[in-house]
């Protein structure tokens, strides 16, 4: 298999950047992997808040231990701009250094 194939991989099935630290390239890997990560913080950090919000809901009585009560209360709740502009970041860098690791000419 290719080096750049594997790398492809890498980044694909590991974690964006990681196929270009592979390929030797380690400045475009860092490119990818730091904007993914904050993003990833921003992301879970968001989904935990969410989470406590629904517990503490239930603990304390306010809301009914039902599946689709939750899903409808959560469905009900706008997603914030900076947690769609982390999705598209995630999505973005993911797809990027995929393509990176396939069409990028190979070191010397």
């Amino acid at each position: 298999m290719k080096r750049k194939n594997v790398g492809a991989l890498l980044s694909a099935l590991v974690f964006p950047g990681i196929g270009q630290f592979y390929l030797g390239r380690r400045g475009r890997g860092l490119l990818f992997v730091v904007p993914t990560a904050v993003a990833a913080l921003v992301y879970l950090n968001f989904a935990l808040g969410e989470a406590n919000v629904v517990v503490d809901q239930l603990l304390s009585g306010s809301m009914a231990l039902d599946p689709a009560t939750i899903e409808s209360q959560l469905a009900a709740r706008p997603t914030p701009l900076p947690i769609t502009l982390a999705g598209i970041v995630l999505v973005g860098c993911w797809a990027g250094s995929i393509l990176e690791a396939l069409v990028a000419r190979p070191r010397p």
